[in-house]
């Protein structure tokens, strides 16, 4: 397991807004999503591409090991010297960087009122907000969103492909693992070929997996235990954030069933 959408989502809360959020993502995180997805893991296998299973499985297992035996460890270890403030503070850093690819993917999917919304996020956290350490923008009434180069071939009508268990990266698609490339050569640091410039983007790396892994340690722990098949219930769950964000947060009324015209409810009763 690793972070992809959940643990990022589990951190949008602005500093200051819920003091509580943050241990309320361990307590009631797996609650809220167990349910979903083991009803719904077995009725979306049937609608995911998976043909990649046995290989998706084994990067599943793999990662696993990896996230227990180094991952975990280390989130537990900065949760320990570490104040709720100051990591959100670090999370609240570390999206406000991601800015500019949020921006950029934003015009790309004509939403100019949305690039407007980052734009000005930028602006306000990267000043008032001290850096990006304070989400002022937030509490100003303009929230975070996510977009990237997955979301923008998603919006162009590309289709998801099968799905993908990545290396280190988790759960992805083809088209989303192709938007990561995007998402990387579109990264100012990836065209600065200095020393420093290394330093800072290992480091972003490094300090985004620690600080979105330690807000759902333990909602993953159960959620873990409480399925029946993990890796099933992880990819439906993916899946249905990935479509959650494709669609900027609005339910897709089309996917409701169909219950028939008033003319044959009125015959019902």
């Amino acid at each position: 397991m690793t972070l992809g959408s959940w643990g990022r989502a589990a951190a949008q809360e602005p500093f200051g807004a819920n003091p509580s959020a943050e241990t309320a993502v361990s307590e009631t995180g797996a609650d809220a999503l167990a349910p979903d997805t083991e009803a719904s893991a077995e009725a979306d296998a049937s609608a995911v591409s998976d043909p990649f299973e046995g290989f998706n499985r084994a990067m599943y297992s793999a990662n696993n090991v990896f996230d227990e035996a180094f991952l975990v460890p280390a989130a537990k270890g900065y949760r320990a010297v570490t104040t709720d403030g100051m990591r959100r503070m670090l999370r609240n850093f570390l999206d406000n960087a991601e800015s500019p690819g949020i921006f950029l993917n934003d015009l790309l999917q004509g939403k100019p009122g949305r690039a407007g919304e980052t734009l000005a996020r930028f602006f306000v956290n990267s000043t008032v907000g001290v850096g990006g350490l304070f989400d002022v923008a937030a509490t100003w009434g303009t929230p975070p969103h996510s977009e990237d180069f997955g979301q923008t071939f998603a919006v162009w009508g590309i289709g998801s492909g099968p799905y993908l268990y990545m290396p280190l990266f988790g759960p992805s698609s083809l088209r989303d693992g192709v938007g990561r490339v995007f998402d990387t050569v579109a990264d100012p640091l990836f065209w600065i070929r200095t020393n420093p410039a290394e330093i800072a983007r290992y480091s972003r790396f490094g300090a985004t997996a620690l600080a979105f892994r330690e807000p759902v340690i333990e909602a993953v722990d159960q959620l873990k235990e409480k399925s029946l098949d993990p890796y099933a219930s992880f990819r439906s769950f993916y899946v249905q954030s990935r479509e959650r964000e494709i669609r900027d947060g609005v339910e897709n009324y089309d996917e409701l069933p169909d219950i028939g015209s008033f003319e044959e409810m009125d015959e019902i009763e």
